[in-house]
């Protein structure tokens, strides 16, 4: 009887902890590229230089001519815009592991092609919408010659449907809105699989202050939610285990250096609160530097380097901490 009941005991502890392996290896994979996919809003918007000033060509120039009037043709109106952007550098935890961390190589491609109407006007200001297509491949250990199958398998790629609208508010608050549907594929088989989906509805309010003439201050409050699905046969956990919303915070200041010389520095919280892990809450905080050089109009250089840290009110979550530095360049045209 005794060892009846021990043989039950071990095949339900070797059970439950198959279990949690295959959880902690799920979780590893998405809580990696979900935490990429969040870097992408705030990546697009310090990868490029602040606005440039042009200068007097000599002091009170402007001040000796009335208002000037000049005759000009209407530009048409550009319907379509494409864009790519490839960055290249290194993290200190690949595996966003709080102890026997792994630093690795990594290269993120994306391209992005999207329909961009004319905006209009609307009572308070102007609003403007965009829709698109955009597919980014997450590469690891490249630079290393991608020896270890571990690094090899944590690539993956991330296909995105999305919609955003902005409205312009008097020219100083930017609201806006929007609806992505992101699809995570695998390709460690030779054939792209999905592994995770989700619908991520997006609000969010933005305003600039001006120091000088070079330099502003953005802050920027999004929420966005994540109605997701896991293949329930892959894993141990139900399919939307992994719904949750994210609620953040971000401040940069911009600074003008040099003609096309950009400098940023910026701080961001997110808040995650997991509704149907009730447990799992977390915080991640981010801090990091983006010095950004403008080729011509339709090209960007820029050279970063990112502290990211995460607390989880879930014991069964590692905290990590992590550094990321690299170089990247983005090109944009449009027609």
């Amino acid at each position: 009887m005794k060892l009846h009941v021990s043989l039950r005991g071990f095949w339900m502890v070797a059970l439950a902890w198959c279990c949690l392996s295959g959880i902690a290896v799920a979780q590893n994979r998405i809580d990696t590229a979900t935490q990429q996919m969040g870097r992408q809003d705030l990546r697009a918007r310090l990868q490029t230089p602040a606005a440039q000033e042009i200068s007097s060509l000599y002091e009170d120039e402007d001040k000796d001519v009335g208002p000037q009037n000049v005759i000009r043709q209407k530009p048409r109106h550009n319907w379509l815009e494409a864009s790519s952007d490839v960055q290249f550098g290194s993290t200190s935890n690949v595996y966003l592991t709080e102890t026997g961390k792994t630093d690795s190589s990594m290269m993120i491609s994306t391209v992005q092609l999207a329909v961009t109407p004319p905006a209009w006007q609307v009572p308070g200001g102007q609003f403007s919408a965009r829709a698109g297509y955009r597919h980014q491949k997450f590469n690891y250990g490249i630079a290393s010659g991608r020896s270890e199958s571990t690094i090899n398998d944590s690539d993956f790629d991330i296909s995105t449907l999305f919609f955003q609208g902005h409205y312009l508010i008097r020219e100083q608050w930017l609201v806006g809105g929007g609806m992505d549907y992101n699809r995570l594929l695998t390709s460690t088989d030779g054939s792209y699989t999905e592994f995770y989906s989700e619908f991520a509805p997006n609000l969010s309010l933005q305003r600039s202050f001006e120091l000088s003439k070079k330099s502003a201050i953005t802050t920027n409050f999004g929420v966005v939610g994540h109605i997701t699905y896991l293949d329930p046969s892959n894993t141990s956990v139900t399919s939307d285990f992994y719904d949750r919303v994210d609620e953040s915070a971000t401040v940069t200041y911009s600074r003008e250096l040099l003609p096309q010389l950009g400098f940023q520095t910026f701080y961001r919280a997110q808040f995650t609160q997991y509704t149907r892990n009730h447990v799992r809450k977390d915080l991640t905080q981010t801090v990091g530097v983006v010095l950004a050089y403008s080729l011509c109009n339709e090209a960007s250089l820029r050279a970063f380097v990112n502290f990211e840290g995460r607390s989880s009110e879930d014991p069964t979550i590692e905290d990590y901490q992590k550094v990321d530095t690299g170089m990247g360049l983005s090109l944009r045209v449009q027609f």
